[in-house]
Formats: structure tokens, C-alpha cells, sequence
């Protein structure tokens, strides 16, 4: 199998998911109880595919400078968040936060929540194959957190040489991490 029948086998699967909702629920309090490095935060706004991310959004908005990815190009921007910021439809569909750009070497976050269609054991992430997150890991030093609904969860996530695996996976069983 390649990457492209990977994601292909994964989307298929996540349209199928019957209780996403549950699922993000779940991994959204586990997450909150989950020690992570102290500093800023970024976190995806996520599509109905995703692990719905705005609980946690609005969670870290409280105690931490949160930022929202913007896609530029081929490239991620990153925005700083609150609760009164205003949103507009962006690339993918994806609600954009409305705020000043800036690049995520100036903003340095220390965690960040990434997006994925699949993830291993190994904390392999496969993301939906644009390589947004390549190459925002390839910039920035943060740790990279995974959200994934327990039917992500793969045996193998098939890799390339610039793929950088995640720190952290929580699912709404479990969290992976290194040392798992």
C-alpha cells in the first residue's frame, strides 16, 4: 500500500465514524488533563471529518495565548485567538480566524495540535497530503500533539524521509506517547 491508498482507505473509514461527536467530546477532556509544556498553543480549527477542536479552542483560551493556522500558499501563518475573534471561510472550507498573519518561527508555539487522517503507535502521523504540516515542523521546534478518533489509529503509517512524528496522540481511550 502507498500513501495515496492509505488516505484514500482512511477517508473512507472516517466518513463512517458513527459517533464523532462523542469521540471529540471524549478527547477533549482527556486533553485538558494532559500535562504539556508550558507556552503559547496552536491549534487547528477543525473540519466535520475532524476531531472537533472547538472546545479546546475555546479551553486554552483561557490560560494560554492560542494561535490558528492560516494557509498562505503553501504555507502555514499563524493567528493569535480569543474569544471575540472573528472568522471568514478560508482554504478547504475551513473557518479562518479574521487577525494580523505572522510566521511560526516569530510566534515559536510550544505545542501544537495537528491535524491527521491516520496515525501508528510509532506516533507516524499521515496528514491529508498537501504538506502544510511538513513543512511548519520543518520550521518550528513544538511539540506536536495528535487528536484521533480510535478508528485512525493504523498499525503502520506508511512514512517519507521529511515526515516527523508526532509527541503525543490522544484518542478517547488513550494517549500515546513516546514511551508508550
Amino acid at each position: 500500500m502507498d500513501k495515496v491508498s492509505q488516505r484514500k482507505a482512511l477517508r473512507a473509514i472516517v466518513a463512517n465514524i458513527p459517533d464523532k461527536s462523542k469521540q471529540s467530546e471524549r478527547i477533549a477532556n482527556i486533553l485538558q488533563d494532559t500535562p504539556l509544556p508550558s507556552g503559547s498553543i496552536c491549534i487547528y480549527n477543525s473540519l466535520p471529518s475532524e476531531v472537533d477542536t472547538k472546545v479546546i479552542i475555546e479551553y486554552f483560551c483561557k490560560s494560554r495565548q492560542v494561535y490558528l493556522p492560516v494557509v498562505d500558499g503553501d504555507n502555514i501563518l499563524l493567528v493569535n485567538v480569543d474569544k471575540n475573534t472573528e472568522y471568514q471561510a478560508g482554504s478547504w472550507g475551513i473557518l479562518e480566524p479574521l487577525g494580523e498573519r505572522l510566521l511560526p518561527n516569530d510566534v515559536r508555539p510550544a505545542v501544537t495540535v495537528t491535524p491527521l487522517l491516520g496515525v501508528d503507535k510509532k506516533l507516524n502521523r499521515l496528514g491529508k497530503g498537501k504538506g502544510y504540516y511538513d513543512r511548519y515542523f520543518a520550521s518550528v521546534d513544538t511539540f506536536k500533539v495528535g487528536l484521533a478518533f480510535e478508528e485512525q489509529i493504523l498499525d503502520e503509517v506508511i512514512c517519507d524521509e521529511w515526515d516527523k512524528p508526532l509527541d503525543l496522540v490522544i484518542t478517547p481511550h488513550s494517549i500515546i506517547g513516546k514511551e508508550s
